[in-house]
């Protein structure tokens, strides 16, 4: 690679037609903190993080291949320190009959970042020394507050997308990497498998598909959060069938559990959407699942309270600790010890905390109450629907 695209401020590399590293420029290497000469010859996916080379052999190869370019592709590469490096992608086809090869670009995201902060800073600047007189000066400040605002919104966004990004891609790694292994097995070797075997794949698949669908679920309900478009229909609950049924749901998928559900009757009605309702409890019972040893008993209580209706799941785990129990509900934030016990996004808690505000009601995390020796409660309340007493009169 010459001086040229040496002197280039983001990684440079020239690929040939399968995808092995011809030549790349000095920063390809200082992104990736490796020797430049060592990449010669390689095969591009050791520039890439697993869920990336899946990215860019699914989709993005392809694109390259038919379209002649790419734009714009967010990839995370390999770093020999074990670090991600966020960067985008760019890259073209190069021209001519010979067999084909392609040039990439890939700039790192907090680069870019950078220098869109300084042009923001460079354009108001000269825009206040073309500031001609008093009226101009004051239409040029309130068009600078407005930037400013817009630009620190912008980069909350930015960095909100960038820890989204991360997140999300660490916690659909293990579920697409089994999905795809699994099916890829099944596929070579389902005829040859005991039936007991091919019985352990299948779950494995169901259970890493249906942990993709509530991911899902928490992420369409955190994008509205986010985007202050969480809207929340006000239709009468019957709270008790849809707490029993997310428990029937859970106890057929943690059967090494034992859950008991304790709910009086006469309960009150309360206004919300069943459906969120549902989703908050199935994220408390996976935790509680998840937390609790094998053979452990799961307790899920109703119960009147302060003119509504009190929802608890009180787990078998090690408890809080010494947690802020409010902090639990903070988006991304994960608990030292529950980051040692089990994998998670720390999105869940957050996304219950946001339902459960926008119906009205309130969300809490303690300690399980007495006699639990350990443990955790995680609970709910929701308002009672207004009762009309108007006899008639």
């Amino acid at each position: 690679m010459n001086s040229a695209f040496d002197a280039v401020p983001a990684g440079v590399i020239h690929l040939s037609s399968d995808l092995r590293i011809l030549a790349a420029n000095r920063e390809m290497g200082a992104l990736i903190a490796r020797d430049t000469g060592e990449l010669v010859g390689e095969s591009l996916d050791v520039l890439l993080s697993a869920p990336s080379r899946i990215l860019f052999q699914t989709h993005v190869y392809p694109a390259l291949k038919a379209d002649g370019r790419v734009e714009e592709v967010f990839l995370t590469l390999a770093s020999s320190t074990g670090d991600p490096i966020p960067v985008l992608l760019n890259a073209v086809r190069s021209p001519g009959p010979e067999e084909p090869a392609y040039m990439g670009l890939l700039v790192r995201i907090r680069a870019r970042s950078r220098w869109e902060t300084e042009l923001l800073a460079a354009t108001l600047a000269l825009e206040g020394e073309r500031a001609a007189s008093q009226r101009l000066a004051e239409e040029l400040a309130v068009t600078a507050a407005d930037l400013r605002v817009r630009h620190a919104e912008e980069q909350r966004n930015r960095e909100f997308r960038d820890a989204f990004i991360g997140v999300v891609s660490h916690e659909l790694r293990t579920p697409i990497t089994t999905i795809y292994g699994m099916s890829h097995l099944l596929r070579e070797r389902h005829a040859s498998m005991a039936p007991e075997t091919l019985g352990d794949h299948l779950g494995d698949i169901e259970a890493e598909s249906d942990r993709m669908r509530r991911l899902t679920e928490d992420l369409l309900v955190l994008s509205r959060a986010e985007g202050g478009r969480l809207d929340v229909a006000a239709e009468p609950i019957v709270v008790r069938n849809v707490v029993q049924a997310a428990v029937e749901s859970e106890r057929a998928r943690s059967t090494t559990h034992r859950f008991i559900f304790d709910a009086p009757s006469g309960l009150p009605i309360v206004l919300g959407e069943d459906v969120y309702v549902g989703q908050v409890v199935t994220n408390f019972l996976s935790n509680a699942a998840k937390y609790s040893p094998s053979g452990a008993t799961i307790h899920v209580t109703l119960t009147s309270e302060a003119g509504g209706i009190a929802v608890r799941v009180i787990d078998a785990g090690s408890g809080l600790g010494a947690q802020v129990p409010d902090r639990l509900f903070d988006l991304f934030y994960r608990a030292p010890d529950a980051a040692r016990q089990a994998p998670g996004a720390g999105i869940g808690l957050f996304v219950c905390r946001e339902l459960v505000q926008a119906m009205g009601g309130r969300i809490w995390a303690a300690a399980a109450p007495p006699p639990a020796a350990g443990g955790a409660e995680f609970g709910f309340w929701l308002p009672a629907a207004a009762v009309d007493d108007d006899d008639g009169d």
